[in-house]
């Protein structure tokens, strides 16, 4: 490959982007759709996914809205052969489902809370790879899949009840390694983007915290915290052709944070 430009361009490919509507989602929505991709976005309230696939494409020929439940394996199988029948093939996951929706401190994890959590952030990655890699293996040319996962894989935080979400993301990490493993013969690349706080709705609710925010930034080196572009651009790279030769790997953008913790 000689063009530069082709190194990172995502034309006529099928992405699958699972909680691809608001903060990370949208942001990556909107970029691979410019990449030329063509874009399925997923989650759990249909109307907002349909609404966004619009927004970015009011033709509906490039991209397509899809509600689903990422803790119901049918449902997420369901989704994904929708997704695929639609344009006949899929060629990338990007998997953002997630987050600590049950914050409990370790001395009070309940089992119905540890199981919520792990649910969403871990068994929900298993069975959303597993139904996109039967179609990317089926079509003989492969594909990327890219989880986004949380520095929380490496690092625990201080006077939060953050167990499930940590073991979780955790494990999440050591899944990609072994999919990458797994399907390797199958020219399926795996990997996982781990940002630290990110300026999300769902990040707002700590970063709205001066003496939080002020205790973060004094870790990360780089002295801010990370924008929805940033993971855009991490993202958008290990699903582009220039990252045919990267897989099993954890990208973490942290501003330095992980070097110096």
């Amino acid at each position: 490959m000689t063009d530069l430009a082709e190194f990172f361009s995502l034309r006529d490919q099928v992405a699958l982007v699972a909680g691809g509507y608001g903060g990370i989602g949208e942001a990556v929505c909107r970029a691979f759709a410019k990449l030329g991709a063509r874009v399925a976005v997923a989650g759990s309230k249909e109307a907002a996914a349909t609404r966004l696939a619009a927004e970015i494409d009011s033709s509906g020929e490039r991209t397509m809205g899809i509600g689903f439940d990422a803790r119901d394996v049918g449902s997420v199988q369901r989704m994904t052969e929708t997704v695929a029948g639609r344009w006949g093939r899929l060629d990338v996951l990007v998997n953002c489902v997630g987050g600590n929706i049950r914050e409990e401190r370790a001395s009070d994890v309940t089992e119905s809370g540890w199981n919520d959590v792990v649910l969403l952030n871990l068994t929900s990655a298993m069975f959303l790879s597993q139904a996109a890699a039967r179609h990317m293996a089926a079509g003989g040319r492969g594909g990327r899949q890219v989880h986004i996962g949380s520095v929380r894989s490496l690092l625990a935080l201080r006077s939060r009840g953050f167990a499930a979400y940590c073991a979780s993301k955790g494990g999440l990490a050591i899944l990609c390694k072994q999919l990458a493993a797994e399907w390797a013969p199958q020219r399926i690349t795996v990997n996982m983007v781990s940002p630290t706080f990110v300026r999300t709705p769902q990040g707002e609710r700590f970063l709205q915290d001066p003496a939080f925010l002020q205790g973060v930034l004094a870790r990360i080196p780089l002295g801010r915290i990370g924008e929805p572009a940033d993971v855009v651009a991490a993202v958008a790279y290990l699903a582009s052709p220039a990252a045919s030769f990267v897989t099993g790997q954890t990208l973490y953008l942290d501003g330095g944070l992980t070097a110096t913790q």
